[in-house]
């Protein structure tokens, strides 16, 4: 939905229009590909004559194009994702990493930061395995359910996180989903004491991960890093034992690189 304080902004330099524009751009995902105006309008929670000006102007530029009456994100969109993956030197950074753990192990792995209370996944390498849960890089998934999540937010500032608790909701996916604020301080109180968290049938059933904190050169973590696979393969004491050491010594390559280029961490922030 569109920002309802947008037009309470008192900043002259907000540009409202701008805002409008994303609104419209970020209204359409999987389950809304293609769309009328008057859908994007009830979307956006916009006026058709806002929607109608947005989606001539991306569609001139290049970002939106038009089936009969029904509008469509075009390639040009990638374009804006792209900007930001190409300032941060992914490859470079972590990705290669994540092919080595992947080629160890046959697990997924993953590089996630910290975006309100989701975790979204900014490298990513599946599993070579016949194993699909549906991740790509700009997946995000619910911090609370997950082990880069849980390491996150255990690292969060106390007053943000709690915050954070007091205010979001907590929806089980499973019946091991932690979806109490008491639960979840122990969950983030272990992942502090331990350096490290796991997350087992807490997004699906049969899904297990363990994930490392990734530290800038002032120590503040600011990423995390994991292993993910199904529980038929391992179990959590046998992940631990073989995944976590070397998700450490990936971690703490990739956090070297950070701290050689100081700006990729600034960029990896939300």
């Amino acid at each position: 939905m569109a920002n309802p304080s947008i037009e309470d902004v008192p900043d002259r330099d907000f540009v409202t229009a701008l805002a409008r524009g994303l609104d419209v751009i970020t209204a359409f995902d999987a389950e809304s590909p293609e769309m009328t105006l008057s859908q994007v309008a009830q979307k956006t929670g916009l006026s058709a004559a806002t929607v109608r000006r947005s989606l001539i102007t991306l569609e001139r530029l290049g970002y939106v194009r038009r089936r009969e009456k029904r509008f469509l994100l075009a390639p040009k969109v990638l374009t804006l994702g792209a900007s930001y993956l190409e300032s941060m030197n992914l490859k470079e950074v972590a990705q290669h990493h994540l092919v080595e753990l992947v080629e160890r192990f046959h697990d997924a792995a993953s590089l996630t930061v910290l975006d309100g209370f989701e975790v979204v996944y900014i490298a990513h390498v599946p599993s070579d395995q016949r194993v699909r849960h549906d991740r790509s890089v700009g997946s995000r998934l619910p911090a609370h359910a997950t082990s880069t999540g849980i390491v996150l937010l255990a690292h969060c500032p106390a007053e943000e996180r709690e915050a954070l608790l007091a205010n979001t909701p907590l929806p089980g996916y499973t019946s091991r989903t932690p979806t109490t604020a008491e639960e979840l301080r122990r969950r983030f109180a272990a992942a502090l004491k331990d350096d490290y968290a796991v997350a087992a049938d807490t997004i699906e059933y049969g899904a297990i991960a363990v994930a490392v904190p990734i530290r800038d050169g002032h120590g503040r973590v600011i990423a995390a890093l994991n292993c993910a696979t199904i529980t038929s393969r391992t179990n959590e004491a046998a992940l631990v034992e073989t995944r976590l050491g070397p998700l450490r010594e990936a971690a703490r390559k990739i956090a070297g690189t950070l701290g050689r280029y100081p700006a990729l961490a600034h960029s990896i922030g939300f």
